[in-house]
């Protein structure tokens, strides 16, 4: 009989074993949990922002360059006129557009790099130049369509000749107001990012204004901060990283912010 009781008190203090499927759904929930720790980190975004800007200027440089290969034809039918290949200046004539194109290319380039560090570009030379180059090749386009070296005017090609000059003269004007959206947008989600003091001197900066959170990220720090100070402790990273989902590292940062 005492056996008995003995073998039942055991069977009481057994703890249940774990089944597979509470294992596999605790494994994707410690994913899930890793996962929305990754994607809460401010700086995603501001990645995230500035992939999409290469991804579209890739896109735009594409097609602006099998536009500019295009009218390369209709300036060389300008240019050459009736003369044969055995002209040099036939040969000469297919340097005149790429050379142009070149030069637009390498504007457009410059221009781009000043907008990512904040500096517009709005110099009356620089437009001039874009204009009389985008303008020189819509007027040779045009020509050459209107007065082909067989004397038959396709309206087709005339069409053509005229509105894929004045698409890559808009390429040339929309891709700057492109990277500035971007950067723009970069900076934007960047935000969230405490910038580095530069004058050591001066009184460390409120948390509102030196980490810059959005609302229920603030709001979900201002009820860990309370709750915290309820138990009569000061806030840790611990608890800024569990409040926020955040890194340890820019968890670290904040409450390094606070205690100052």
């Amino acid at each position: 009989m005492p056996n008995k009781s003995k073998h039942s008190n055991e069977n009481e203090t057994e703890e249940p074993r774990e089944t597979r499927t509470v294992r596999r759904l605790r494994a994707q929930l410690d994913e899930a949990q890793d996962i929305h720790q990754l994607a809460a980190n401010p700086l995603l975004a501001a990645v995230r922002a500035d992939r999409f800007r290469v991804s579209v200027t890739r896109s735009m440089w594409c097609f602006m360059t099998c536009g500019l290969g295009f009218t390369a034809t209709g300036v060389q039918a300008f240019l050459a006129g009736h003369l044969g290949p055995s002209d040099p200046m036939w040969w000469g004539s297919w340097l005149v557009e790429p050379a142009f194109a070149g030069i637009l290319i390498t504007l457009l380039r410059w221009e781009a790099q000043m907008l990512s560090h904040g500096l517009a570009v709005d110099d009356r030379p620089v437009k001039w130049l874009k204009r009389v180059l985008l303008g020189a090749t819509l007027v040779t386009n045009v020509w050459s369509s209107l007065r082909p070296p067989d004397g038959q005017i396709n309206a087709g090609m005339v069409f053509l000749h005229l509105v894929i000059p004045l698409v890559v003269f808009l390429l040339a004007e929309v891709m700057p107001v492109i990277q500035q959206r971007c950067n723009a947008a970069r900076d934007l989600a960047a935000q969230v990012v405490a910038p580095a003091p530069t004058n050591p001197v001066a009184a460390p900066a409120p948390v509102r204004s030196a980490v810059r959170l959005p609302g229920h990220l603030q709001g979900a720090l201002d009820a860990k901060a309370n709750e915290v100070r309820a138990q009569g402790r000061a806030l840790t990273a611990q608890d800024i990283q569990d409040a926020l989902n955040v890194p340890a590292d820019y968890a670290e940062r904040i409450a390094a912010q606070l205690a100052a």
